[in-house]
């Protein structure tokens, strides 16, 4: 039950900063292609990711 616990509490960790990182991006804070590397996803990968999400690209 521990291990349980524990990869329970990862994937969380995990879902935080994609979101957080995802924000960062729709805020305009850091470039897409920067969220994309810091979060080891090719660029459309992420973008998807963040559609899914509901949220926006940032785009200047």
């Amino acid at each position: 039950m521990c291990k349980a616990w524990d990869d329970h509490k990862k994937r969380d960790i995990q879902e935080g900063r994609y979101l957080e990182i995802y924000s960062l991006v729709q805020d305009g804070i850091i470039e897409p292609e920067l969220g994309a590397k810091r979060l080891n996803m090719t660029f459309a990968d992420f973008e998807r990711a963040m559609q899914k999400e509901c949220v926006k690209l940032f785009s200047k």
